[in-house]
């Protein structure tokens, strides 16, 4: 058996204020969040990810995947982004916007699909994306890496 390759399992935001940052990522973006807070035990002490206030979606169909916001402790998370497809993109642009998200640009023609990308209230910028039929998966990443490379 060949070892496994590394990838992305988990991306977690911390944020200012975890009430206005949950309701838009789920009135703007789409995302249903459950709320929890906890204390994470003995392995979370001095860890800001594994107890206290925060809102977690996770993707288990394919590989799966863990995206979380929480109360920060120290600093805010800025100037991240992070992604997510969407069926139809501007349904959920309208959706966006009727949400207040503020708009950084517009869905446009990218490579891989269309994407459009707003920014959230501690700078972090989303990304909705609808793929065109039968795109290259391997051509998105790489063109997506050379295009953060250039930016």
């Amino acid at each position: 058996m060949g070892a496994m390759e590394p990838r992305l399992v988990a991306t977690i935001l911390e944020v200012t204020d975890l009430d206005r940052s949950a309701a838009l990522y789920e009135r703007a973006f789409g995302l249903v969040v459950d709320r929890r807070d906890h204390e994470g035990g003995e392995h979370a002490i001095g860890d800001p990810w594994s107890s206290g206030a925060h809102v977690v979606t996770s993707w288990t169909n394919g590989a799966p995947l863990h995206f979380a916001l929480y109360q920060c402790r120290h600093a805010p998370t800025r100037g991240t982004q992070v992604a997510f497809m969407v069926d139809d993109l501007a349904a959920a642009h309208r959706r966006a916007l009727a949400s207040g998200a503020c708009v950084i640009h517009g869905p446009r023609t990218e490579p891989w699909g269309w994407s459009a990308r707003y920014r959230d209230p501690d700078g972090n910028v989303v990304e909705l994306t609808q793929h065109h039929p039968g795109v290259d998966e391997a051509d998105v990443a790489a063109r997506r890496a050379a295009r953060s490379q250039r930016e």
